[in-house]
């Protein structure tokens, strides 16, 4: 299976029709279905190692999906609206449906800006836009992987599960965007690519990915296909059906899909300021509405600057408000993950237990090298709080209706964990720490790591007794010398 090589496309694309005001990007989005962001870190780990941790790529921490299921997860994504906002699509509409070419897809914007299109998305018996939409009267982009799919997909039953012969069917759609960049290799291309097989109807298969997309990306980079090229990895939202979403940890990972943005090593250094917007925006509030800005922002780049808090979708070059919420964002309270703080008493026994965990913890860090270190006792409690997920969140159960727009709020989620944030001193030195620590309701346990303490004041003179032992200097936050 390859891409045709079509003169017609070849004499229609070039960079030389390419906006002057654009960053001069490929653009390449491989998303998988229903992998939150944890999820893609615990069963996609190599793969997320290569690409956050060796080609720099930056995960959006805050992405906070708009609606439920993979149509309200990708639509805005892709035209910067929702589908209510759209003419009506529906298949159920009978003769009113219209079909889903009256979209604004971004990627026509590209092809009329000298770009080569392509999408491709298995399991054509699902896809986003034909299982309850009517689907494309005319092919949406210059190479429309489903016309493969429909013929091919009638004798996957005769291979073992996720194989096409001698090759995994997941391979199939690698090789479909390693040829569009051999076939349009000095051509400008816009590419949307989503895989449902291995994670539709479970997570379980999405470990049969990693050694295939991290050998993938390691040959894209090795071959310079990532120098010109911003690179986003993705998913629509976490699982939907699986066990795990009947908890409170699996409602709030529904919500935060993964989402990581690759950019050639040149860009940061041409373009500083919005790298470092982008850098914070990680850690913000963002959403389909956003990518949706970033997207027309790399065909006609309006520069970096301050997002404005008034407008629903703001460009990721751009800084997003620290003050942005769900509401300012368009994200209705029961898709909201975003946590509230609530202040407790810290004489309450689950929150002077939190404490007494973080002195023991904090302890056993210099326990080994007691005749340097003095062991720590609490000074003062200066500050505690509770973590505290939206009641939306745990109220909402499933959509009441067929077609995702309505909330059926009946549920009664349980709390089985709950996060404590101190603020608290410790003698000798008056040495400061806040601190998240969580409690594990029914195992009735704390939990806290290295990573959920800061140390907010300065070490001063405390830690001289260590300060020439290379191996000690992990130590220094913890340590009051004697």
């Amino acid at each position: 299976m390859g891409i045709r090589s079509d003169q017609e496309i070849f004499d229609r694309v070039s960079w030389f029709k390419v906006p002057k005001d654009s960053l001069r990007l490929n653009v390449l989005m491989f998303g998988f279905d229903s992998l939150s962001h944890n999820m893609w870190k615990r069963l996609l780990p190599k793969t997320y190692k290569y690409a956050v941790k060796d080609l720099k790529g930056i995960a959006l921490n805050g992405y906070n999906i708009v609606g439920d299921g993979t149509p309200q997860a990708l639509i805005p994504i892709l035209t910067g609206r929702t589908e209510l906002e759209l003419p009506d699509t529906r298949k159920r509409m009978g003769k009113g449906a219209k079909y889903v070419n009256v979209y604004p897809f971004i990627w026509n914007d590209y092809q009329q800006n000298g770009y080569v299109t392509g999408f491709a998305e298995d399991m054509i018996q699902i896809n986003t836009f034909t299982y309850r939409l009517k689907g494309f009267l005319e092919q949406p982009v210059d190479h429309y992987m489903r016309t493969f799919y429909v013929e091919a997909s009638p004798n996957f039953g005769s291979y073992k599960p996720f194989c096409y012969g001698g090759m995994s069917r997941f391979k199939l759609m690698l090789d479909f965007i390693r040829n569009m960049y051999e076939v349009y290799k000095d051509r400008p291309k816009f590419m949307f690519t989503f895989h449902n097989e291995y994670t539709h109807d479970s997570n379980d298969g999405a470990g049969n990915a990693d050694e295939e997309v991290y050998q993938w990306l390691q040959e894209f980079h090795i071959k310079g296909y990532l120098n010109n090229t911003l690179l986003i990895l993705m998913s629509d939202h976490g699982s939907r059906f699986a066990d795990i979403r009947n908890t409170q940890q699996g409602k709030q990972e529904e919500r935060l899909p993964a989402f990581i943005f690759l950019f050639p090593p040149w860009f940061e250094k041409k373009y500083p300021d919005a790298m470092s917007n982008f850098r914070t925006n990680a850690g913000r509030l963002s959403t389909p509405f956003d990518v949706y800005a970033t997207l027309q922002d790399v065909l006609h780049y309006k520069g970096a600057g301050r997002g404005s808090i008034a407008n629903r979708g703001i460009s990721l070059f751009q800084e997003i408000p620290i003050e942005r919420t769900c509401q300012h964002a368009s994200v209705e309270p029961h898709w909201c993950s975003c946590l509230d703080w609530e202040s407790v008493s810290p004489a309450s026994p689950t929150v002077s237990g939190a404490i007494e965990h973080l002195i023991k913890f904090i302890n056993s860090q210099t326990s080994e090298y007691r005749d340097l270190c003095h062991e720590l006792k609490l000074n003062k409690v200066l500050w505690t709080a509770r973590l505290l997920p939206n009641e939306y969140v745990l109220k909402f159960k499933k959509n009441y209706d067929y077609d995702g727009f309505l909330g059926d709020m009946t549920d009664s989620t349980q709390i089985t964990m709950e996060t404590y944030e101190v603020k608290v001193s410790f003698s000798p030195g008056n040495m400061i720490y806040e601190a998240s620590i969580r409690y594990l309701k029914k195992e009735g346990r704390y939990s806290v790591s290295l990573s959920d303490i800061s140390r907010i004041n300065k070490y001063q003179h405390m830690t001289h007794c260590i300060e020439d032992w290379d191996i000690l200097h992990h130590l220094r936050k913890y340590c009051h010398c004697r």
